[in-house]
């Protein structure tokens, strides 16, 4: 019996295969992958315009 490959896990923002346990989840609870890799735009920041769960936060007056 042979094992099957996995399939590639991918950044939810910039595409990238991350290797599995080295990516982080979306902190606004849609549950999307992010890499790890320091570049600019991280993803995190990317992600935010692009998750339906991301509420900005209002500018104080």
């Amino acid at each position: 019996m042979t094992r099957r490959a996995r399939p590639r896990l991918h950044c939810a923002a910039c595409g990238r295969t991350t290797k599995p346990g080295k990516y982080r989840r979306c902190t606004g609870g849609c549950g999307a992958l992010l890499c790890r890799a320091r570049h600019i735009p991280l993803c995190t920041d990317l992600h935010a315009g692009q998750c339906p769960n991301y509420e900005p936060l209002e500018a104080p007056a």
